[in-house]
């Protein structure tokens, strides 16, 4: 047996129903031009597929858009306002969290969603990525207001509320709270195994893309080869598919 053999067994499964499931990557905390940035965007071109490039509003640069305008699988996202912060002492971290005044939360994520349509006009797709992946439970409704239509944030994604699809990731490359650096590839297999085989078994929604999640700034050589080990084995298995960004959540985006 080798790492890969329970994951390659569940694909053989989908592949003998005829069923395809979908993936995404979804990379966070982008600002400008950089050579980590020209890594990921060869990387993607080369395994042909797309990428949700979630763009802090208050730090982008207008170098991340003229090197994003030549790119068109690339879709840019909405990630917060300025990744700040706000939670009271001892919570984890939070933007947009029940601390701050809704009203202000509102704003903030309208103005990021104003900023980065100046920036990118129609390559920007209305998908607010809230920072540290969670917000407040009023958000959903404000963010609808404000002219979202999804949300990305990390594990199972709810049902669709208040006119928002939710988007999710599910398998961060990074242990943030251990190495800082890649998560061991028998661990990550392991719950990619467990995402395919839930939707298969009917525990979780068939449809439900399963989310890869990247930080393309923080990345070591370590991160960089489990990407590439991922997309060398997932970007053309005839049981997997890579859809649009925009049309994730059902078509609900396109």
């Amino acid at each position: 047996m080798t790492i890969w053999t329970a994951v390659n067994e569940e694909l053989a499964r989908w592949t003998h129903l005829g069923r395809r499931c979908p993936l995404w990557l979804r990379d966070d905390d982008a600002v400008a031009a950089s050579a980590q940035l020209d890594r990921l965007l060869k990387r993607c071109a080369q395994a042909d597929i797309p990428l949700g490039l979630a763009v802090i509003p208050a730090d982008a640069e207008p170098s991340l858009a003229e090197v994003l305008a030549g790119h068109a699988f690339v879709t840019p996202l909405v990630h917060g306002w300025s990744h700040t912060d706000h939670a009271a002492p001892g919570r984890k971290k939070c933007e947009f969290g029940p601390e701050r005044p809704p009203e202000v939360r509102q704003s903030e994520a309208e103005r990021g969603l104003s900023t980065l349509r100046g920036l990118f006009g129609d390559q920007l797709l209305p998908l607010f990525v809230p920072p540290w992946n969670r917000m407040a439970p009023d958000m959903p409704a404000r963010l609808s207001a404000s002219g979202y239509r999804a949300v990305s944030a990390f594990g199972p994604s709810p049902a669709p509320c208040d006119g928002i699809a939710w988007i999710n990731t599910h398998l961060d490359l990074i242990d943030w709270r251990g190495s800082r650096s890649a998560i061991p590839l028998d661990a990550l297999l392991d719950l990619l195994c467990r995402e395919l085989r839930d939707r298969r078994e009917g525990r979780r929604n068939p449809a439900e893309p399963i989310g890869l999640l990247t930080h393309h700034r923080v990345h070591d050589a370590a991160i960089w080869d489990l990407l590439d080990r991922l997309l060398d084995r997932l970007a053309d298995h005839p049981a997997l598919e890579w859809p649009a960004i925009g049309k994730l959540g059902a078509g609900r985006l396109g």
